[in-house]
């Protein structure tokens, strides 16, 4: 019993000895790379994607109902001021004229007959106003054929381009039924989408704005300065979102509607924007566990805090902050995901 006590103690003895030599070390701070925060960038561009859409475009259609006896005009027809574009048939009209015109001329000359008459004293007063009557009445008549007559054609209201033609030859159309559209050509409408936030920076302020935005249209190598034109009050009833109009004149090389075109906004200049936001690369933020929720790292004597940032646009650059970092930070681009909020790090060295 007292060999095994014995062997016990020498075996404690030497494994005291060996741990005597091990010593602990301390975890090498984590090496990560930093950038500065520059000053505010002085120009916020945004991209917004549209469509060119037709100028001005009218739809036009007969006064009175009838059927078609000749169209005149087909779509992407150029069509001047005054020129018809359709017709109804007015075989009925033109007997009703003829009509007309007949008693017309009749009561006309009754009236003339009855006032010799009565300067004999040979009709009375009341006889003389029913003539008088009667010559006012088929004025009237004759008038109104007239005018239906000039209503069986159909003008441009003013020169452009046939955008549809909505009915064919010899059918019934109503008065007010859409028989032909044009647009103008002389002019070129662009129409982009806008969130209700963008929406409500357009103020009666902005909308002065000389600034003009630049156009890239798909398939023209120039761009174009386009002006500010109207915005919808109340959103799309299927995109929810809404619509805003561009227009410039239109180039020697005509740019069609249906041409999908990249606007560029320096949301700045343009007066919608006021925010001083910081560019900074992608790899300074971290994701939070919200939509929307970014951090970085900020880099302090040595230690790093976690801080909330705004992200105000994503753009080919990285993106645009607007709150949460200042001119001067330095914040940590590198294994982000290792840090712990006020951990000592050691820099690889500053970008």
């Amino acid at each position: 019993m007292k060999k095994s006590i014995l062997a016990l103690g020498l075996a404690a003895l030497a494994l005291q000895g060996c741990y005597s030599d091990i010593t602990v070390r301390e975890r090498a701070p984590l090496q990560v790379e930093t950038i500065e925060v520059k000053k505010p960038v002085e120009q916020q561009y945004r991209e917004f994607r549209g469509q060119v859409v037709t100028a001005e475009q009218t739809n036009l259609a007969f006064r009175i109902q009838g059927e078609i006896s000749h169209l005149l005009v087909k779509s992407g027809q150029s069509v001047r001021k005054g020129q018809v574009v359709a017709k109804l048939d007015d075989q009925k009209l033109q007997q009703q004229y003829r009509d007309a015109q007949a008693q017309y001329e009749l009561a006309t000359k009754q009236l003339r007959r009855g006032a010799e008459l009565f300067s004999r004293d040979m009709i009375s007063s009341s006889e003389l106003d029913e003539l008088t009557s009667n010559k006012q009445l088929a004025k009237a008549q004759y008038q109104n054929i007239q005018h239906q007559i000039q209503y069986t054609s159909l003008k441009a209201p003013f020169a452009g381009v046939v955008a549809s033609v909505d009915k064919e030859r010899f059918e019934n159309v109503g008065a007010g039924e859409t028989v032909v559209s044009i647009y103008q050509d002389d002019k070129v409408y662009v129409k982009i989408s806008l969130s209700d936030y963008i929406l409500a920076s357009i103020t009666p302020q902005a909308q002065k704005n000389a600034y003009q935005p630049r156009a890239y249209f798909s398939g023209v190598d120039q761009s174009y300065s386009m002006t500010y034109l109207e915005h919808s009050s109340e959103p799309d009833s299927q995109s929810r979102a809404y619509e805003l109009w561009l227009q410039m004149p239109q180039p020697a090389e005509k740019i069609l509607p249906g041409t999908s075109v990249a606007v560029n906004v320096d949301m700045v200049a343009a007066g919608l924007s006021s925010i001083q936001g910081y560019q900074l690369p992608m790899t300074v933020l971290e994701a939070g566990t919200k939509p929307g929720e970014f951090f970085v790292w900020k880099h302090a004597e040595g230690v790093v805090t976690k801080t909330p940032v705004h992200v105000d646009q994503v753009n080919s650059f990285g993106v645009i902050v607007d709150t949460g970092v200042t001119q001067g930070d330095v914040l940590v681009s590198s294994n982000l995901r290792k840090l712990r909020d006020g951990e000592e790090v050691a820099l690889k060295g500053n970008k």
